[in-house]
């Protein structure tokens, strides 16, 4: 998984107010392998090499969306892709939490439907 996939998890879990050993009882794991996920240490998940490739030559990324957002038809606009600074870091993960919380989505700039997507031709 990526960073922000993660931070997205992180995020959900602290508007749930749940904490990693509850997800790992949810999921029947160990909050040993919910913190190797979440923390992206080694077994902690990665994306298959496979799929890591064919994202990469597409210019595409794995995001992660509330559900209440997934069959709405309308795209989730995510911010921008943090950059190596903290504060900007920490300001990304802050719009990130906002939107896992049930914030008002980013308006896209992305068209109505396009090839390959869910709407497109």
């Amino acid at each position: 998984m990526n960073d922000t996939i993660r931070a997205v998890i992180n995020a959900r879990l602290h508007a749930e107010k749940m904490t990693r050993s509850d997800l790992a009882r949810a999921i029947n794991r160990t909050p040993q392998e919910v913190t190797r996920a979440l923390n992206g240490t080694r077994g902690g998940g990665t994306v298959p090499p496979l799929w890591a490739d064919m994202l990469a030559a597409l210019g595409l990324t794995l995001t992660a969306v509330p559900v209440e957002h997934a069959g709405s038809g309308e795209p989730l606009a995510l911010p921008p892709a943090p950059s190596p600074d903290a504060e900007q870091l920490a300001q990304h993960l802050e719009q990130l939490a906002q939107v896992v919380r049930g914030g008002a989505a980013q308006p896209s700039t992305a068209p109505d439907s396009e090839p390959g997507s869910a709407g497109g031709g």
